[in-house]
Order: C-alpha cells, then structure tokens, then sequence
C-alpha cells in the first residue's frame, strides 16, 4: 500500500513515553484517551468528523439555521459513570436529572396516566404509580406488582435468560399483553430502543433490576439542557486538550495494517497520513472494524463474531410551530408512533428559539418509518401531532427536520451477548471499545463510557502504566 512518510507519529517504540493511537472520537474514545492520559500515555485521538461526540451531536440545519441534535439523548439516575464524566469535563451543569421520576403517559384516545416516583427504599417509591396507572386495570396492577417482585428474584445471569426473550419472561411470569405494551414496554422500548418481544430476559431484567428497582434515584430521567455540541463535545474537547491529548478531527481512518502475527504496525488515515504507536484503541461502530483490519486479523476472533450484531434505528423530528401547542417538558405515547415528544423551548432554556415552539418527536426501534421518505412521514408525524395536542389543530407547522439514524444503537436480542467482545483481541496491541462491546450496559451512553475505561485499563495492564505512578486503577466502571 503506497503512503507518505512517517510524519504524523504519536510516538516510537524507542520514547521514554509510551504511545497510543484512538480511533474514534465518541464518547467511548474519548474517555479511553483521557483515562490513558492520565496514566501518562502520550495519546493522539482520530475522528473522522469536525467534531467529537460520535452518535452524541448536534448540527446547524441550513432550512431553520437552528442547532439541532441528531436525535434526543437521555439518560437515567443509574448511569453514575455519564454523571461522573460530566462533571469531570466541567458539563453536569449542563445536563438536567429528574429529583424524582414522573413521565406523564397518554393512549390514543387522549387518557392520560403517570408513571412517578415517591418517598421511601425502592421499591416501595414506585407502589404510589403501580396502584394510579390509568393505563391498567385492577387486574394488571395486582399482576405489575408480582412481575416486579418476580423479577426482583429473578437471576438474570442463568444462560437461558439471555437465549429467553423478555416478552415470553414476562408472560412465564403471568404478565397480560396489556400489562406489558402499556407498562413493561414503555420502559424497555426507549432503554433498549428495540420492541420488548426482541430483546433478552437477560438485558430487560438488568434494566429492572438496576433501573427501576435498585434505588429511588435510577430510573429518574435527565436530558441535555444545551445542544450536544455544546453540552459534551466542546467540553470533551477541552478536556483531552487539558490532559495533552493530540486531538485531530476531519481526520477518517482508512486502514489498520499489521504484521503476520497480528501486531498492528501503523495506521492510514485520510490524505495518506500514517501514525504508528506502541498500542491502539479502535472505539468505531462494529460494521465499521472489520473493514479497516487485514482480511486474516478479520477472520479471527473477536472479530470474526461481529457479524452477529445487529443494529436498530432512531427516527427524530423536528418541529417549529407559530405558538406553544405543548405545555410540559415531555411526556411518552401509547400505542402510537410520536412515542416520545420532548418541549425544546422548556428543556433547551439557553437555546429558545424566536417562534412559539420548538419540539422533538424521538422514535424507537423505527423500523416503520427509516424507510418512509421524508415528506410521508412528516405529512404522518404533523397528523399524529394535530390528533395529540389539541392546540397543535389551530397552529401553524413553520419549520420541520427529519433525522434518521439507521445503525443508532446495536440491538440486545436473544443470544446477541455471545457476540458483544471485551477488550482484549486476537492482536497483541489491538483494543477494542465502544457501547457494543461487553459492558453489562445496552447502547447507552454509560455503556460507551464503560467501555472506554475498560479499553484504557487493558491496555495499562498489557503494556503497563506510563508513567508507574500506580494510579492505574484510580478510575474504574461503577457497575
């Protein structure tokens, strides 16, 4: 393969410091960057973007010149690593937790419930929500309450809950389909952003058990206050700046060469730029990796197994009305495809815009409309809004954003655990993050920082800290 010279080097072999090459600057990369930093690796961090953050950014719309995000990132009380990593970087400001869970619900029809949180240990915060749940009978509360209870017992690292789909779990367990669309769903369909039928026992019992059940705080809901741009990529940014971390965006990889035992050598980058390091941290999509390394290092494992994920999609709208139609932060839909609308103007206080309102339309596991084209499904979204928001009917539609993201997350389906690597690979200075791998965590971003960690302390545990200031195991994954 012809490339330039060796211009663009982290580091050699022969430095006092030791060097490491990431590729990929979302949250995983980041945060393996920054970890290996501060064990005094000197690390350069490539991203093909102008900007970090990954799956996590936001982008100026040319139509309505706003700062949108590319979909609508939340994140819950458990994700204690996202917490930490933002105040880290000086961003928790920037993101706001519910002290308390309350997600307003509503069917079809208009009728709407709450799902909330209350004084007093978990479980019991939650028994004031089960007993009020409009969208339940009698019936189906009594049986919420022994599925939740089951599910507390239940041993979610037996091999058959991973192989068992969620759904027939809960139906083992004498859950009805309308305890399990109207409740059991709600809250793995937006964690997961798959459909509960498809996803592992395994996965939905740990978003129960360490979610919902494991503390007052877990399943509270938190949202970015600010664009992404601004609430986490910026701040990322000036973070590794500040730790000496050589960041270079616009910057695509195009291939990771190695030698025949599997040792990687050095890597091309766009304008046939190459960079060699004494280790390497691959934080790229799972389709994307086994492209970039040689044919025979990707016929190994872990690599060879990749094949065996599979990713879901992430439909979001965005929406400018001539005046206010919604008058809360956001609220969830039954049975319907707005599923999550998120108030812009209340939630982005620094972003307001000049017009009424601003919304975000956030849709799971949309395998109906990636392949719409998107004046259908804008033509279909304003609908479902006029049928929704009653003030919605009177106000005029200005601006509309249609982002769809194919590949969003990769999907937690039954016997897909086998497929998701740790760190280690079949190469000696090769490691690999990103929410894909194995973290105990779905495609969140606390999995994605899980990971980075992860990588950063394989790769001080091969090659040895840098510096050997023992401070190695100073930062670890809170799971």
């Amino acid at each position: 393969m012809a490339h330039g010279p060796f211009d663009e080097v982290t580091g050699g072999r022969g430095d006092a410091e030791q060097s490491v090459l990431v590729i990929g600057g979302g949250l995983a990369g980041i945060v393996a960057a920054a970890r290996l930093a501060e064990s005094g690796w000197r690390v350069t961090l490539l991203e093909a973007r102008r900007s970090l953050g990954g799956r996590a950014f936001s982008f100026i719309d040319r139509e309505s010149e706003r700062e949108l995000d590319n979909g609508q990132h939340v994140f819950v009380g458990a994700c204690r690593n996202l917490t930490e990593f933002l105040e880290r970087i000086g961003a928790r400001g920037l993101w706001h937790l519910q002290p308390r869970l309350n997600v307003d619900i509503y069917d079809r029809a208009g009728h709407g419930g709450k799902l909330y949180g209350v004084g007093g240990p978990a479980p019991v915060h939650l028994l004031a929500a089960f007993i009020t749940y409009r969208h339940l009978g009698l019936g189906d509360k009594v049986r919420a309450v022994r599925g939740v209870i089951a599910a507390m017992r239940a041993d979610r690292s037996t091999p058959d809950m991973e192989t068992t789909s969620f759904y027939d779990w809960l139906r083992a367990h004498g859950q009805s389909e309308r305890c399990i669309y109207n409740l059991w769903n709600v809250i793995i369909e937006g964690t997961l952003n798959d459909n509960i039928q498809d996803v592992s026992a395994a996965m939905g019992l740990m978003i129960t058990q360490d979610g919902l059940l494991k503390g007052r705080r877990e399943i509270n809901i938190g949202y970015p206050k600010a664009p992404l741009a601004q609430a986490l990529g910026t701040p990322s940014k000036v973070h590794l700046h500040n730790l000496g971390v050589r960041t270079l965006l616009g910057c695509p990889v195009r291939a990771i060469e190695a030698d025949a035992s599997g040792s990687v050598q050095y890597v091309e980058a766009g304008n046939h730029q190459v960079f060699a390091a004494d280790a390497y941290v691959s934080a790229v999509p799972f389709w994307i990796l086994p492209g970039l390394i040689p044919e025979d290092l990707a016929g190994k494992e872990p690599f060879s197994s990749l094949t065996g994920l599979q990713s879901s999609p992430i439909v979001n709208v965005h929406l400018e009305y001539d005046r206010p139609v919604m008058d809360r932060e956001f609220c969830y839909f039954l049975d319907n495809p707005l599923q999550w609308v998120f108030n812009d103007s209340l939630i982005r206080s620094s972003n307001q815009s000049h017009v009424g309102q601003s919304l975000t339309v956030s849709i799971s596991a949309a395998w109906d409309q990636i392949d719409l084209p998107r004046p259908d499904l804008m033509k279909s979204i304003a609908a479902e809004m006029r049928a929704a928001f009653p003030k919605a009917r009177d106000a005029q539609l200005l601006k509309s954003t249609v982002v769809k993201q194919r590949n969003a997350t990769f999907r937690c389906t039954p016997g897909a655990q086998r497929f998701r690597p740790g760190p280690v690979t079949a190469s000696p200075n090769l490691f690999l993050a990103g929410e894909w791998t194995d973290t105990g965590w779905p495609s969140t971003m606390e999995g994605a920082i899980i990971s980075g960690y992860n990588a950063a302390a394989e790769v001080v545990s091969r090659f040895g800290s840098a510096a050997d200031t023992g401070e190695k195991n100073s930062v670890r994954p809170m799971v």
